[in-house]
């Protein structure tokens, strides 16, 4: 037993490979509500696909309220072949509306125009607001990076139609942190990991048979 575990040990070492993630956290707010009511990061996933992720203090929601959008970012290069791919809410959908992508500008008061955004069926006000994370994958088949995320011609990377149940308005992050980079274990690491733990599992219990 303690050759295999040894052995198991010597194989992961080996064979273990680690990816690097990038991101960048926005965690400066400002606008109607008061500063800083949450935070907006993006990590990269592959050549083709970041992750967005705008975390709100719990109070707050994402809303409609007229023209404006419930989240906006400006991209460099073409905005054709966007997609994105809902995590929170799952597909986009909560109990009052659906999220999708939109390339049509939108101008959100108080931060200037914006290319891309996410916009919802939801009707206007509070009461039809989505509460929660909105997190989504977005994709690019030509290729989309971190810093293909730009700020817009008056200096804001994202803004976000917000409500905390009485007050609305629209809500810019400008201060772009420190480049992260993080490493994570890749699949095949984890299948190694997996396929080593059976192995000891069928070998004590073939021993116990065998006693």
């Amino acid at each position: 037993m303690r050759k295999l575990l040894t052995s198991l040990a010597a194989a992961v070492a080996f064979g273990a490979g680690t990816a690097s993630a990038q991101s960048f956290t926005f965690s400066t707010s400002s606008g109607v509500q008061p500063s800083n009511v949450g935070f907006v990061r993006i990590t990269q996933v592959n050549a083709t696909t970041v992750t967005v992720l705008a975390d709100l203090l719990n109070e707050y929601g994402f809303m409609n309220s007229g023209q404006r959008a419930p989240f906006s970012f400006t991209l460099a290069g073409s905005e054709a072949g966007l997609s994105a791919m809902f995590q929170n809410p799952l597909s986009g959908t909560y109990p009052t509306g659906q999220f999708s992508l939109s390339t049509v500008d939108v101008t959100q008061p108080g931060f200037g125009l914006f290319g891309v955004n996410i916009v919802s069926t939801a009707g206007n006000g509070s009461n039809n607001a989505y509460y929660g994370d909105l997190q989504f994958n977005l994709t690019r088949a030509t290729g989309l990076s971190i810093d293909d995320f730009l700020a817009n011609t008056n200096n804001f990377y994202f803004a976000a139609d917000l409500t905390d149940g009485r007050s609305t308005g629209s809500q810019g992050w400008a201060d772009r942190g420190a480049r992260i980079t993080s490493t994570v274990p890749e699949p095949s690491t984890y299948a190694l990991m997996a396929s080593g733990l059976l192995g000891i599992f069928g070998f004590a219990r073939r021993r116990r048979n065998n006693a």
